[in-house]
């Protein structure tokens, strides 16, 4: 529906638009048959489950110190925190959870010199 809306619009402006603005605007018309209708369910509810387990992910690194949760889409919540091994090694950590962990990336923290 939205793309003959869009079409139909594009066709009565024809006359006010220009060689490259109508051709802009056709392939606007094209692609936004690909732009998702939603992001899906919200998950903001899952905050403490997603600390939760990111935490346990993450202790297999050392103690664990949570810096943040974000919702960065509705059905994603990404926790970033640090980890500290027993030879005082920090360590970053960025973990994603949906219902349940998706993805989890260590990352070493440099030392300046």
């Amino acid at each position: 529906m939205k793309q003959k809306i869009a079409l139909s619009l594009i066709l009565l402006a024809t006359p006010a638009l220009g060689g490259c603005a109508l051709q802009a605007a056709m392939a606007a018309a094209q692609l936004a048959q690909y732009i998702p209708a939603g992001d899906g369910t919200s998950n903001a509810h899952l905050k403490p489950a997603a600390k939760q387990a990111c935490a346990q992910r993450a202790a297999q690194h050392g103690s664990v110190h949570i810096i943040d949760v974000e919702q960065r889409r509705s059905d994603r919540l990404i926790v970033w925190g640090s980890t500290t091994d027993a030879q005082q090694r920090r360590r970053t950590f960025e973990c994603h959870y949906g219902t349940a962990l998706v993805s989890f990336k260590l990352r070493e923290i440099g030392t300046s010199s």
